[in-house]
């Protein structure tokens, strides 16, 4: 006798045949989890169409999310804070109703690339492409705390960098040709304008980022290390404004004594107008030297300066 036919498997999957004609192997997953991952995929669609600006059509997609997992009993609270962020966003850029750990976490998320590429830069040191990133950030949604400390630690660096470069450009300068020694102040005096600009900005982030309260420590920190670099950097532009025009006298008076020397012989030089010119230097001069410390390097030219002209004044025909 022949065997019967042997009885199937019973856990064995069967192979649904494909419309090419190769079988499939079926998904075995639960149809929950299925519409669990089709979800996440559309929440992450929502995510850049908020991150595009594209509010109102984000806010319907993340409500078809909620429905979809209503279905299945499934309340997702994270969720939910993301579409009450997208409808909020819909009424455009006034005051949100979301509490204020929400709407952070939110713009978190929101913003996570821009968030990451700007603490790899600031790791790496690249503070001015950090500054740039969480910018970025700003654009998307400008009402991120998380981003305003990080974009003022970069701007801080940045300001620090900036000082540094000026600083071995005026030295550079300094030991130059004399025309170019003169001219070192004032190249100094930029970068120090560019660095003050950086830490104001860098100021006005902090007060955004203080008003978090999981960020208050470290942004009074980072504030006061601030403020205390402003106050040096205001009282070392001081000193750099006072040398400068210091210089600038300097110039004037060499050419004076220069010119005095070539033609105190002709008789076409004309002594009341070389003695008005003399005599508004000398003010310049000693206008500039009591507002300088008398130990200050400024001070120091100026006292000579002032030695000089007075001189010149003396030698003068009446």
């Amino acid at each position: 006798m022949s065997a019967g036919p042997a009885a199937p498997q019973p856990d064995a999957p069967r192979l649904a045949p494909s419309s090419s004609g190769v079988p499939q192997v079926p998904d075995e997953r639960s149809l929950s989890e299925r519409r669990r991952e089709s979800v996440r995929t559309a929440v992450e669609i929502a995510r850049h169409r908020l991150r595009r600006g594209e509010r109102l059509e984000a806010a319907e997609l993340l409500d078809r999310c909620v429905r979809v997992l209503r279905q299945y009993q499934i309340d997702d609270a994270e969720l939910a804070e993301r579409l009450a962020y997208a409808h909020d966003r819909t009424t455009g850029n006034g005051p949100t109703s979301l509490k204020p750990e929400v709407l952070q976490r939110v713009i978190g998320w929101v913003t996570r690339e821009e968030l990451a590429a700007g603490r790899r830069a600031l790791d790496e040191g690249r503070p001015v492409t950090a500054a740039r990133c969480f910018a970025a950030a700003d654009t998307i949604d400008p009402r991120g705390t998380r981003a305003a400390l990080l974009h003022a630690q970069a701007l801080q660096r940045v300001a620090l960098r900036t000082i540094s470069r000026g600083e071995a450009v005026a030295a550079r300068t300094a030991s130059g040709p004399e025309h170019r020694r003169l001219h070192a102040p004032a190249e100094d005096t930029g970068s120090l304008q560019r660095a003050e600009r950086y830490l104001r900005r860098a100021v006005s982030l902090i007060a955004r980022a203080g008003a978090d309260p999981g960020l208050r420590d470290q942004s009074g920190v980072l504030g006061e290390m601030i403020e205390n670099q402003l106050s040096r950097l205001m009282s070392r532009r001081s000193s750099t404004a006072r040398m400068a025009a210091a210089c600038a006298c300097l110039v004037d008076y060499e050419a004076f004594v220069q010119h005095y020397h070539a033609n105190r012989h002709s008789p076409l030089l004309n002594h009341d107008n070389l003695r008005s010119s003399v005599s508004a230097l000398a003010s310049r001069i000693y206008r500039l030297r009591s507002h300088s410390p008398a130990a200050s390097a400024e001070g120091r030219l100026l006292t000579v300066l002032a030695a000089g002209i007075g001189e010149l004044q003396r030698n003068l025909p009446s």
